[in-house]
């Protein structure tokens, strides 16, 4: 039977640290999604072991102080203040 777990996963981007959940089948495997899968500008800190995945659909945490590794960030950037504004 296929056993999926939560991990927690710390990480930093411009000196702040934030928290995001990964679906894996091990804590090796989160992690390297995750290192896979991250920005060049984000530094992996630590995972976590949470629990078991329950199944269903996770509602992704809703903060806007925690954007995901994996996007650009492109909600709380403002193009004229940016380096890489075009």
């Amino acid at each position: 039977m296929w056993q999926s777990y939560i991990y927690g996963m710390h990480w930093e981007h411009d000196g702040r640290r934030y928290y995001d959940e990964i679906p894996a089948e091990s804590q090796e495997a989160a992690v390297e999604y995750f290192l896979d899968h991250k920005r060049d500008d984000v530094t992996f800190i630590r995972a976590v072991y949470i629990g078991p995945n329950e199944g269903g659909v996770r509602e992704p945490k809703s903060s806007p102080y925690s954007p995901a590794p994996f996007h650009p960030l492109m909600a709380r950037r403002k193009p004229g203040l940016d380096e890489d504004a075009r």
